[in-house]
């Protein structure tokens, strides 16, 4: 897996204590999805310490071909295992806009907002800084670096990593404050994927 485990598990917890985490034993693997945030790990090659994780929280796994949705505070609520939106290894097959990771982060008060540029359009996209930092090459144990993000659309509305046994989405910002917006539009010009980045 090509995730920090440290900044993963601090996603997890957020997650359940906030809008709620989704579990499935689904479309091949283990599914674990925050409300902007999805990993996919294929069957057989789940770490121990995401399934500790997990199961910190949510007291158990699900049995395979379900999901459930876990909340601090509620009960474990079982949801429809057929989710289009969890198969991560189908996305990354219909994800043919691939954009690039620029070295411009602009730091709000509240969020830091990571500029990812579409490379036809070289059009920006701002998203959670967090959500990138969380990408750690140092995790991978036999297994090759992901190829992304990319994206089913130039928009970039939900953007995937993978590699062969693992998968990680997200989505972008809906808003970026002014500063972020008006950099944003000042580096349409710069075609960053060209520049090495």
């Amino acid at each position: 897996m090509f995730l920090n485990k440290t900044l993963l598990k601090k996603m997890i917890k957020h997650s359940f204590r906030w809008e709620g985490l989704t579990v499935g034993r689904i479309y091949g693997g283990l599914v674990v999805a925050g409300g902007t945030w999805i990993t996919w790990t294929k069957d057989g090659y789940v770490p121990n310490w995401l399934k500790a994780a997990v199961m910190e929280f949510t007291g158990e796994l699900p049995q395979q071909g379900c999901a459930f949705r876990a909340k601090k505070d509620e009960p474990l609520q079982y949801e429809i295992a057929d989710n289009s939106f969890y198969d991560l290894p189908e996305m990354f097959l219909k994800s043919r806009f691939a954009f690039t990771v620029t070295p411009v982060v602009v730091t709000g008060k509240h969020v830091a907002t990571r500029i990812l540029q579409q490379n036809q359009t070289m059009k920006t996209i701002g998203v959670n800084e967090e959500f990138c930092k969380v990408i750690d090459l140092g995790e991978l144990e036999g297994e090759n670096a992901p190829a992304g993000p990319s994206s089913t659309g130039a928009e970039g509305h939900m953007l995937i990593y993978k590699n062969e046994y693992s998968a990680y989405a997200f989505i972008p910002l809906d808003r970026t404050n002014d500063a972020a917006r008006k950099i944003m539009e000042r580096i349409d010009s710069i075609n960053f994927s060209e520049e090495g980045y």
